[in-house]
């Protein structure tokens, strides 16, 4: 069924109305064989319903593992059983000729309530001639509902009818089209679940040809076979066995504008379920207002195909409704305040080895990020919750790289862009300056009485605790959009938290001029402070300038690489450490160390010294070489560690760091400085949210609530909602920014046919410098002071602005030899399955084999009882006649 976010769709909410007593996949072939005889007549009405009855015991179990197939031998044998179902209901009829005996007989009430009409609809695809007669024996019955309120019509509809069969059930029961079930259920409803609800009129055909695949395709293979009675030379086209005809049949009297009793009409149960652009097609036609209607929970069709956007058919269903009404779909949130792509980002969850899952998903992702979803808080938000591997393939869309460009040069971004940077440098230059002053006083007081002034670090605290502010602020943020995970979950906000702490750990020390544990304590801290300080900064970098992300991202992952090769690497420097140590124990050059304290000490005569100097050694710092010349052993060891260590292994290193780090620069560096853009402006989204929700408390708005008041159009005429204010000033600023350019242009002098004899030339020159020498600096320089505010957008987007790129061709080979290794992969496991097949028909044709012997042996011996038994009457007769004589 579709998998729903929230909510099952199941058949039945009852017992199921087939019963399943101990089944498998194996049929008794004499399941539909006749025993009818002249003497049963009148006898036993119950026997056409048993007739079907059992052939559904045995039919294989549902199963919702579309992988699943059934195999040729259990085609054959099904398709068999079947046959002789029908054609003992075919006898049966033909032996029963009485009216009043076919009448009680199609009237039998069984399990469920169900009658032989409900049971035959049930089976895999009935012939025609099977279903008009047992309508011609009791017409009502087709109007009768079973326990759950299932017509024969609901039942044909769920498992595959053909489209005579259903056109004789709505030729003699035309309501029965708009009956529905005890849960609001009508035919249209449960077309979807057939198994080729989702394909299209030719592929279906294929399959029918080849035999299908999956239990879809094993009952499909059984259609020709089982449709006895049918004219096969082109009647079935008329009458619509393709699911856009069997929809314009059952649609065409009102029902694809009733609803379950979850609200969703066919068009839901057609998105969720997947099918082809042709059906929605048809059910657009019959109820235009499908596409935007919404289910109980909220949710609209699009909602529906993008939580199940797995499934082969969903590309297409997204790509329909898209085309058809983007617009007041796409930005739709649903009860539970999920936008369609919240709800990709929760089902998407698909492992590696799910390679058809994941393109079906990424496939329906494009189509929506193609369709221009508004650039909202939520909608980013959502693109963050995504499975890594999907947001790789969202922020590298036109789309998000615009969306992102134009966020961050806005005045509010970069106001706290700039903030953040400025604040660091200050922090970092008054640390500095606080922290020398104060190790000074606690390692020589006398020297120096006073620790640090008090206003430097106040300060200092000030701009700690705008960094705290900002993380709180974030974090409210982000609880009030409900995605508290992303922050979580993000190592650089730990490391703003931890600098944090520091700053106010070693800021209320410096106040108080006395340190918590020792001055040793106290300088070793705040040297990691400023450690963090400039770890801080390059994490700023990284999310304004792609070189810096792509090497922040790049160490990274060469570290992630560098593992095994780093446990490797300690190992042998440890066993080289140890071997050193002992060599050189109770040796004269430690002796030596010993008796002379002054002298420069052996690096070997500690294990601690040991490990440093192989370290070193590493490095490159060899050192007096001849210092093991000493002792053969030390030499060989010496010779062994710079063949090993300093030759190979460093060798080693340097091509895994450039094979590494050339991944990131040449594949994924769009990814990862776009997605760390994401991250960023996603955050100022959030902040601004929350700024926004707050001022509707104190400010009165005007129109719909959170409809913007104004947008900027993109180059690309995407809309970005912004403030009023903004939008004037960002207006007379680029025009003016725009003005003093001008005046720079090299085709001026053209344009107004300027030259040095006339005095506009002078006046333009004059004007020129002016703004060379004070307007552009100036301004420059108040934008500046107030953090961007007061910039032109050109500024700003000079600045902050990067390039838009798209996948690289390194991408495009990786994703075409990941396509091959798919199909390579596939074909193996196809292999193994046609292996896994053969091995089991030959079991089974060994054990037929065996059956025929037994048979064959049987025969043979009833053979030799018949030939006893003509010989013995051929001796009582000669008997007879010599006596007679």
């Amino acid at each position: 069924m579709a998998d729903l976010v929230g909510r099952n769709i199941v058949m039945s909410d009852s017992p199921n109305p087939r019963p399943t007593p101990q089944r498998d996949r194996s049929f008794n072939t004499n399941a539909g064989a006749s025993t009818i005889a002249t003497n049963d007549i009148g006898h036993d009405v119950t026997r056409l319903y048993t007739l079907v009855e059992t052939a559904m015991m045995n039919m294989p179990a549902p199963n919702n593992d579309s992988t699943s197939e059934l195999r040729p031998t259990e085609v054959a044998r099904m398709r068999e059983m079947l046959n002789q179902t029908w054609e003992g209901i075919r006898e049966w009829l033909g032996a029963h000729p009485s009216e009043t005996d076919r009448q009680q007989a199609a009237e039998h009430q069984g399990q469920f309530l169900t009658t032989a009409l409900h049971m035959v609809c049930k089976l895999m695809d009935p012939p025609v001639d099977v279903v008009q007669s047992l309508i011609e024996c009791a017409e009502e019955t087709v109007t009768w509902p079973d326990s759950n309120g299932w017509l024969p019509l609901h039942h044909a509809c769920a498992n595959g009818a053909s489209g005579r069969v259903l056109s004789v059930l709505v030729q003699a029961y035309p309501d029965g089209k708009v009956q529905q079930d005890k849960r609001f259920r009508t035919p249209l409803h449960f077309a979807f679940f057939r198994t080729d609800a989702h394909e299209d009129r030719k592929a279906a055909v294929t399959k029918n040809q080849d035999g299908g695949g999956g239990m879809g395709g094993s009952t499909r293979a059984l259609d020709n076979s089982n449709r006895e009675g049918e004219d096969m030379d082109g009647d079935d086209d008329d009458v619509g066995n393709s699911m856009p005809e069997i929809v314009k049949l059952l649609a065409d009297s009102g029902a694809a504008e009733l609803q379950d009793e979850g609200g969703m009409l066919p068009m839901h149960y057609a998105s969720a379920y997947g099918t082809t652009r042709e059906v929605l097609e048809v059910l657009l036609e019959n109820y235009p207002e499908s596409i935007t209607k919404r289910e109980n929970k909220g949710r609209n069709p699009l909602h529906l195909a993008m939580v199940n956007a797995h499934r082969k058919s969903s590309p297409k269903v997204v790509g329909f409704l898209l085309e058809k009404n983007a617009a007041d779909i796409i930005n739709t949130y649903d009860d539970d305040n999920h936008l369609p792509i919240h709800l990709l980002a929760m089902a998407s969850k698909f492992p590696p080895e799910k390679v058809l899952e994941r393109k079906n998903a990424a496939d329906c992702l494009k189509l929506y990020l193609n369709a221009k979803p508004k650039a909202s808080a939520d909608f980013l938000t959502a693109i963050q919750t995504l499975p890594e591997w999907l947001r790789d393939i969202a922020v590298i869309s036109d789309h998000i790289q615009n969306i992102l460009n134009q966020k961050i040069v806005m005045r509010f971004p970069t106001m706290i862009l700039i903030l953040d940077f400025v604040s660091l440098i200050f922090v970092i230059a008054l640390f500095e300056i606080t922290t020398a002053a104060t190790i000074d006083h606690l390692f020589d007081e006398d020297k120096y009485p006073n620790p640090a002034k008090t206003a430097q670090v106040s300060a200092t605290l000030v701009f700690g605790a705008y960094f705290l502010l900002r993380e709180v602020v974030q974090i409210i943020s982000l609880l009030a959009l409900g995605n508290f995970g992303s922050w979580l979950w993000d190592m650089g906000n730990w490391l703003d938290v931890l600098l944090i702490f520091f700053i106010f750990y070693f800021g209320g020390i410096m106040l108080s001029g006395e340190p918590l544990l020792t001055p040793d304590a106290f300088r070793s801290g705040t040297a990691l402070t400023k450690g963090i300080l400039w770890l801080s900064v390059i994490s700023f970098l990284k999310s304004t300038r792609v070189e810096f992300s792509v090497f922040v991202s790049g160490v990274f992952y060469v570290v992630q690489r560098l593992a095994a090769f780093l446990l490797a690497l300690c190992v042998i420097l440890l066993m080289f450490a140890q071997m050193f140590y002992i060599v050189y124990a109770e040796s004269d050059q430690c002796n030596c160390t010993d008796n002379n304290p002054d002298a420069n000490p052996f690096p070997h005569c500690t294990f601690q010294e040991s490990l440093l100097k192989v370290y070193t050694m590493l490095m490159g710092e060899i050192g007096n070489e001849m210092r093991y010349s000493t002792l053969p052993v030390a030499q060989f060891l010496y010779v062994a560690f710079a063949f090993l260590v300093v030759i190979l292994l460093s060798n080693v290193l340097i091509a895994i760091v450039t094979d590494s780090y050339g991944v990131i620069k040449n594949e994924r560096a769009a990814m990862v400085f776009w997605s760390n853009r994401l991250d960023f402006v996603a955050e100022m989204d959030a902040i601004k949210n929350v700024g926004k929700t707050i001022k509707k408390f104190f400010v009165r708005s005007d129109g719909a609530t959170g409809a913007p008041t104004r947008v900027q159009e993109t180059p690309n005429g995407e809309p970005i909602p912004i403030d009023d204010g903004e939008k004037q000033s960002m207006s007379r600023f680029r025009n003016g920014w725009k003005t003093i350019m001008d005046l720079f242009d090299p085709n001026l002098h053209e344009t107004y046919d300027v030259n040095p004899s006339s005095f506009e030339f002078w006046c333009y020159l004059f004007v020129r410098m002016a703004a060379v020498v004070f307007v552009i600096p100036v301004w420059l320089i108040l934008g500046l002071c107030t953090a961007g505010w007061l910039w032109p957008p050109q500024v700003r987007e000079y600045l902050l602005k990067q390039k838009k790129v798209a996948i690289s061709r390194a991408d495009m080979a990786e994703q075409v030899t990941a396509q091959i290794n798919d199909l390579k992969n596939e074909i193996k496991k196809l292999r193994v399955e046609m292996k896994g097949e053969m091995k089991s028909d030959r079991k089974e044709f060994s054990q037929v084999k065996v059956e025929v012997e037994a048979v064959q042996a049987e025969v043979m011996a009833d053979l030799l009882q018949v030939k006893e038994i003509m010989v013995t009457l051929l001796d009582m007769s000669r008997d007879h006649l010599g006596t007679a004589r």
